[in-house]
């Protein structure tokens, strides 16, 4: 889940990213080890895919726990890639 938490609890969708196990290299692609967030394989999520879901259609569980923060600054880094705000790599 990308939104943050104080928008998650007014809102009644939230921002999120998907992910896949098939593992291609993109520049807005950031990888994750198996076991990262909960997740069962290597996967990578793919930045260029910002999208919301309604939270009624989610499962009431998540699939673990948070991404460390250097993690989740690569995501940030990608997503802004993704919009066209160039960064350096």
């Amino acid at each position: 889940m990308l939104s943050p938490d104080v928008r998650n609890a007014l809102a009644t969708d939230l921002i999120v990213l998907p992910l896949s196990s098939v593992l291609r290299d993109a520049p807005t692609h950031v990888r994750l080890r198996k076991g990262e967030g909960g997740i069962k394989v290597p996967s990578v999520v793919k930045c260029e895919q910002i999208t919301t879901l309604q939270k009624d259609r989610l499962v009431p569980t998540a699939l673990g726990g948070p991404l460390s923060s250097g993690r989740m600054h690569e995501i940030e880094k990608a997503v802004l890639r993704a919009i066209g705000v160039m960064i350096p790599l």
